[in-house]
């Protein structure tokens, strides 16, 4: 393929046969010009990228340490290995930003903490895991002290790239509207999800609630005998009513709207938590 472009010596704009594609590698475009060729074993990453893209990456390429680009490389191969599946390209750029950016704040002396952190590492608990082993590396790599909050902010970055997302905001919303309702439960119950004793019933509440979620995009709705709704109403009307707090809460704050089914079954959920609190009471 041939060079079209010089971004810096990591990084060089190609054309492979007739396509405009992005190629990354250690020293790629050192001592290159415009019409040379570039063989495939020079290159780490190749990638197509819009012009806005293309922007963006020249920005980063003029702004950042390349250091950033070959450590979010490392984490993108891993990830990839991991999963043995390929990420949408824009995770380089979005998490070569990320990394630098977390990077200024430890140097300035700035830790963002993740309240996100919990409900990430249960709904998303491959990419949390990968995310784990890329802290451990960035810190051991770059020598710099990244937190164990930043393996939510990169998990979320690789949960975006398995789903075919440009950015992270749908996942960065599904993790919050459901941190956000279990809160809700939280106050409503006075009790403290996160515990050791409620772990368990804690992941079946969030995992059911990003179900819940995903079946609401995709207009499918959980089936519920109407027996079974009216026997959860009646056997549980405390959890009934919490659940229904969650539906108005829903419906004000994200403009969701969960069905009686949908209802029914967070009421269970809520039901079971109300009994292991119950059961510490009498202990």
């Amino acid at each position: 393929m041939k060079i079209k472009k010089i971004l810096n010596q990591n990084a060089v704009l190609v054309d492979d046969r007739g396509e405009e594609k992005i190629a990354i590698g250690k020293g790629v475009g050192f001592n290159k010009q415009r019409n040379d060729l570039l063989f495939s074993r020079e290159i780490e990453r190749l990638f197509v990228m819009e012009p806005e893209g293309q922007q963006k990456l020249q920005t980063l390429l003029n702004q950042i340490n390349e250091s950033y680009f070959f450590a979010a490389e490392a984490i993108i191969d891993h990830a990839e290995t991991v999963l043995m599946e390929k990420l949408n390209e824009h995770i380089f750029i979005s998490l070569t930003d990320h990394i630098a950016f977390a990077a200024q704040n430890i140097a300035n002396g700035i830790v963002i903490r993740n309240k996100l952190l919990s409900e990430i590492e249960i709904l998303y608990g491959e990419e949390f895991g990968i995310a784990q082993w890329a802290v451990d590396y960035l810190n051991r790599t770059l020598e710099i002290p990244y937190g164990y909050d930043e393996a939510g902010y990169i998990a979320i970055h690789i949960h975006s790239a398995r789903t075919g997302k440009n950015n992270n905001h749908d996942s960065i919303r599904e993790v919050t509207i459901i941190s956000d309702v279990i809160h809700l439960i939280e106050q409503e119950l006075d009790v403290n999800i996160h515990s050791r004793e409620m772990a368990l019933d804690y992941s079946r509440l969030a995992n059911h609630l990003r179900l819940l979620l995903q079946r609401y995009q995709n207009q499918r709705y959980a089936v519920l005998d109407q027996d079974i709704i009216e026997m959860v109403r009646s056997k549980y009307p405390e959890s009934y009513q919490v659940a229904k707090k969650i539906r108005v809460f829903l419906m004000k704050h994200y403009q969701l709207a969960i069905t009686t089914e949908e209802l029914g079954y967070v009421a269970i959920h809520v039901e079971r938590l109300r009994k292991i609190k119950e059961h510490e009471g009498e202990e």
